[in-house]
């Protein structure tokens, strides 16, 4: 285990070094901010058109009622498919 020094009791050279020191961790610091605030932005985005997706999905299987569950959303599109392939055939 190393001892700690108080600062006062550093010298000059040992305190640019330390102060050198805590530059580079900072700027490691901050560049990992950076990238991570990139990617909550990303993932808003991303988060952002897959809920506009979902809209227009329930919107096109005539989902629009306040209320209506994940299930029932899932059975009027499979309903539509179903009758889309009739159509088709």
């Amino acid at each position: 285990m190393t001892e700690h020094k108080s600062t006062a009791d550093l010298s000059r050279e040992e305190l640019e070094v330390a102060f050198d020191e805590l530059v580079i961790h900072f700027e490691k610091t901050v560049r990992h901010l950076e990238h991570a605030t990139q990617l909550l932005a990303k993932l808003g985005k991303e988060q952002g058109q897959a809920l506009a997706w979902l809209k227009e999905i329930r919107h096109a299987a005539g989902a629009t009622a306040p209320g209506i569950s994940h299930r029932e959303v899932c059975l009027l599109i499979k309903d539509l498919r179903h009758k889309a392939m009739e159509v088709q055939h």
